[in-house]
């Protein structure tokens, strides 16, 4: 079996066996564990900077024995990246950190009226193929290829537009084409994840 799969294979069985975890306040750390463990399985390396230290850590709490045992460099890797967070090194660099923001959350109304919208404020397009917005549960909405411009915004619907069945981008508005609600009424968290799984931004209402 490849490496990649075998990690692969052994963390979605930790994160059955850990699926009572409650959340933590940046998403599950089983959701940590998984984009950390993907990104490791595909050159045995933590891409430098891709997630945020508290996503590192909640990781690292999840590595039992038996991710141990298919993905023995996985504990250090992660160890080595939290160091280079505490030691200065990440500041300023992850990519698109500072460019993409969570602006406006609309909780209420359903899945056809809920709805994150999202600015661009750096100064070149993003192509947000990949991209995905997680709440604390993490329930995921995961986006397609669609280009974001600089300045601009894109509310990102999580019901269907009228007449589709399929997600589909209108103007400035992007539907994820979802029959159930994701962001709680009365409060959550909503992250912006790049196409690593890294955090790019993070709001709280």
């Amino acid at each position: 079996m490849a490496v990649k799969s075998a990690i692969q294979l052994v963390i979605a069985a930790v994160l059955v066996a850990t699926a009572v975890l409650a959340p933590s306040a940046a998403g599950s750390p089983q959701a940590d564990l998984a984009s950390v463990g993907n990104d490791y399985s595909r050159d045995e390396k933590v891409t430098p900077c891709r997630f945020t230290q508290a996503q590192l850590e909640s990781a690292r709490r999840q590595i039992s024995a038996d991710v141990e045992t298919y993905a023995k460099g996985l504990r250090a890797a992660v160890a080595r990246e939290v160091k280079r967070w505490k030691d200065g090194g990440c500041k300023g660099k992850r990519a698109g950190a500072g460019n993409l923001r969570i602006v406006v959350i609309q909780a209420k109304g359903g899945p056809d009226a809920e709805s994150v919208t999202i600015k661009n404020a750096g100064k070149k397009a993003v192509d947000l193929r990949g991209y995905a917005l997680r709440d604390a549960a993490d329930h995921t909405l995961k986006l397609r290829r669609t280009k974001l411009a600089a300045g601009r915004k894109l509310r990102v619907l999580t019901g269907c537009r009228s007449g589709h069945k399929s997600a589909v981008r209108r103007g400035t508005s992007y539907y994820v084409c979802r029959k159930n609600e994701v962001w709680d009424d009365a409060g959550d968290t909503v992250e912006l994840l790049g196409p690593g799984g890294g955090l790019l931004a993070q709001k709280t209402y």
